[in-house]
């Protein structure tokens, strides 16, 4: 899998100090077909068995295994202030 990563979004989290993770969120609805997103965040997952590490220069990215099979991940820093966080798109 390659990862996209931009400098804003690298730097921000090489300022954090810690891995980020990504993994899959499913919502069901009584009156809609199911939603399927990724969420993101800060530190190691805590079922490390279920995921890849993927270095990216000195970075750890924690993803679910089933998504480690898309050739491509891109990661981008969103938000403003104290409220920006990680998103991933695949």
């Amino acid at each position: 899998m390659h990862v996209e990563l931009d400098a804003i979004a690298k730097e921000w989290l090489q300022s954090k100090g810690k891995p980020v993770s990504v993994k899959t969120v499913q919502v069901n609805a009584c009156c809609a077909p199911p939603i399927q997103d990724f969420i993101t965040h800060l530190g190691k997952p805590k079922d490390l068995h279920n995921y890849k590490e993927i270095k990216v220069d000195n970075l750890s990215i924690f993803v679910e295994k089933h998504l480690s099979s898309n050739e491509k991940m891109t990661l981008k820093l969103t938000g403003m202030g104290i409220f920006k966080t990680i998103t991933a798109k695949f």
